[in-house]
C-alpha cells in the first residue's frame, strides 16, 4: 500500500517537474553524468590493468624464484648435503605454489579486464551517440523556442498590435483629408469658381468655332466676344437695310 503511495507521489511530483525542464539544462546535465561514468570506467579499466601487469610481474618472480632454488637444491645434492637440499627444495614448492596461484588469479584478472574493455568501447560509443543526439534536440529546441516566439509576436501583431493601429490611423487621416477638403470647398467664391467654369466652356467653344472656320487665328479668344461682334454686325446691318429702304422709298417718289 504504502510504496503505491509513494510510486503516485513520485509519478505526479514528475509530471510537475516536466513542465519546467528546461531541454537543454536537462540534455547538458544527462551528458555530464554520462561523461563522468566513461571516467569511473576508463580508471576502473586503468586499475585492472594495473593489476594484472602487476599480477604478471609476481608471477614471473616466484617462477624465478622457484627456478633458482631447483638449482639450489641440485647443488646440495652434489655436494652430499641431502638435508640442505631437501631445504631447498621446499622453498622451491614455496615459490612454485604461489606462482600457480598467481596465475590463477592472473587469468581471472585478465578475463575482469577484458570484460572492461568491452563496456568502455561500449560506453564510449554511447556518450559519442549521446552528444551528437544532445547537440541536434538542442539545436532543435531552440528553433523550436524562435518560431514560437516568432508566431506569437505575428500573432499579436495581426490581431490587436501594428495593423489595427495602422488601419485606425488610415480611418483618422482619411477623415482629416475629407474634413481639409470640405473646408476648403467652403472658403472658395461660388461664384467666381462658375464663371471659370464657365470661361472654361467658352473656351472650348471657341477652338471648335475656329476650327469650324479654318482659322483658327482669326477667331476672336472668347466667345462673349464673338457673340458681341455678331450683335453689332446684325444691327449695321438692320441700319444699313433701314437706309437702303428709305433711299429706295425717296427714288419712287422721285
Amino acid at each position: 500500500m504504502f510504496s503505491r503511495f509513494a510510486s503516485l507521489v513520485k509519478a505526479m511530483f514528475g509530471r510537475i517537474m516536466g513542465r519546467f525542464e528546461d531541454p537543454e539544462m536537462m540534455l547538458e546535465q544527462t551528458y555530464q553524468e554520462a561523461q563522468s561514468n566513461l571516467i569511473q570506467v576508463r580508471q576502473a579499466v586503468a586499475q585492472a590493468i594495473a593489476t594484472e601487469k602487476q599480477l604478471e610481474q609476481q608471477l614471473q618472480k616466484n617462477k624465478d624464484q622457484a627456478a633458482t632454488w631447483q638449482n639450489r637444491a641440485a647443488m646440495a645434492v652434489q655436494q652430499s648435503n641431502d638435508d640442505l637440499a631437501r631445504q631447498a627444495l621446499q622453498r622451491k614448492q614455496q615459490y612454485s605454489q604461489a606462482a600457480s596461484d598467481l596465475e590463477t588469479q592472473l587469468k581471472s584478472q585478465k578475463d575482469a579486464t577484458q570484460t572492461l574493455r568491452g563496456r568502455l568501447t561500449e560506453l564510449e560509443g554511447e556518450v559519442q551517440k549521446l552528444y551528437t543526439k544532445k547537440q541536434v534536440l538542442i539545436a532543435r529546441d531552440k528553433a523550436a523556442t524562435a518560431t514560437t516566439r516568432a508566431n506569437e509576436i505575428m500573432s499579436k501583431t495581426t490581431s490587436n498590435g501594428a495593423s489595427s493601429i495602422v488601419e485606425r490611423m488610415e480611418q483618422k487621416v482619411s477623415e482629416k483629408e475629407s474634413k481639409a477638403a470640405a473646408l476648403a470647398e467652403l472658403g472658395t467664391d461660388g461664384l467666381d469658381h462658375k464663371f471659370k467654369s464657365f470661361e472654361g466652356q467658352v473656351d472650348i467653344e471657341a477652338e471648335l468655332m475656329a476650327l469650324k472656320g479654318g482659322s483658327v487665328g482669326a477667331a476672336q479668344p472668347k466667345l462673349i466676344v464673338e457673340k458681341q461682334a455678331m450683335l453689332i454686325e446684325a444691327d449695321n446691318q438692320s441700319a444699313d437695310s433701314i437706309e437702303a429702304e428709305d433711299v429706295r422709298e425717296i427714288d419712287r417718289k422721285d
